[in-house]
């Protein structure tokens, strides 16, 4: 019997996972060339029970443990810099890991068993059966499934549900790794607006400020205000340009034989702290859902209902 064949657009935690999920199930996997290595970003989060355990069926513990970063304390504060609430270090059985980690840790998992395509969305022709795509240089192809996993400002929901809320976008964000270390991790998590610092493995730490809405005023003068730690930060953080991101989530995931993952689907907000779980376990349900079921548009249909719940219960940090 052929091998069935899925085409992924995304190659980020959410791509590589379902990338992964479906070749071991024998698919046929194309996914978009990465033009540039992952830069380190975001801040480490613990896996959930969700993500974990899928990781765990995928084979991955071993070398999420290996990269795994320092388990902390999240310490909220106010504008003045009162602890409003101390949340307790997250179980030791939970790794800690950030968006590069995990990354890393697909990659490797991957090797060379997909094939690299081109990063331009191809058109998309779905029907039934399958998807025709239809590359920039004439080529045609067809797919039993094409994954859409390419971030908030998703083209591939763009282009097959014919909408996108991208502009103007809804949150900036900035992050970058410093060379100041901390016991905890520190979140403010204000009126549109917030800052979190996690210590890393190799010493340094991981600082991301989140705002709401896109504004005129050079990013360091929106946490100016804040006082005492941010001052500091913000004079350590190297300008890096600013993510421009909606905070907006598909109301539909499917359509024929084209399934959405991760931000293309349930954008969450920054600093949300189910993105790396989400991306995981949706993706080894969605490889479950694809095995379980005869048909691929019965397996999307269970698949997309039974997530759902999982999104809806995700807490996001920045939803003020």
């Amino acid at each position: 019997m052929p091998a069935r064949r899925a085409f992924v657009m995304g190659a980020g935690v959410s791509g590589l996972a379902a990338a992964y999920r479906l070749l071991r199930s024998d698919w046929d996997v194309a996914v978009p060339a990465a033009a540039t290595p992952a830069r380190p970003g975001g801040i480490p989060a613990a896996l959930t029970d969700f993500g974990l355990n899928a990781a765990q069926r995928l084979g991955l513990p071993p070398a999420l443990v290996e990269r795994r970063q320092p388990r902390c304390d999240l310490v909220a504060v106010d504008a003045a810099g009162v602890p409003l609430a101390v949340h307790p270090e997250p179980p030791p059985h939970r790794p800690v890991l950030g968006q590069d980690e995990m990354l890393a840790v697909l990659s490797d998992a991957l090797g060379g068993e997909v094939d690299r395509r081109g990063a331009e969305l191809p058109v998309l022709v779905a029907d039934d059966c399958g998807v025709t795509a239809i590359f920039a240089n004439g080529d045609e192809d067809w797919f039993d499934l094409v994954v859409g996993a390419d971030g908030a400002c998703s083209a591939v929901r763009a282009a097959v549900l014919g909408h996108s809320h991208c502009d103007p976008p809804h949150w900036s964000t900035v992050h970058g790794r410093i060379e100041l270390t901390s016991s905890c991790a520190v979140s403010m998590d204000l009126t549109g607006r917030s800052v979190r610092l996690h210590p890393l493995r190799d010493k340094r730490s991981a600082v991301s400020f989140a705002w709401r809405h896109r504004s005129d005023t050079p990013w360091p003068e929106v946490f100016a205000d804040l006082g005492w730690l941010v001052p500091e930060l913000l004079s350590r953080v190297d300008g890096e340009p600013c993510v421009q991101i909606p905070q907006e989530r598909a109301d539909r995931w499917v359509h024929r034989q084209i399934a959405l993952i991760g931000d293309a689907a349930w954008y969450l907000g920054p600093h949300a702290d189910r993105g790396l779980s989400l991306a995981v376990g949706g993706a080894e349900l969605l490889g479950g859902a694809l095995d379980i079921f005869p048909g691929a548009d019965e397996a999307l249909s269970w698949w997309e209902r039974t997530l759902r719940p999982y999104v809806l219960s995700a807490p996001s940090r920045a939803a003020t």
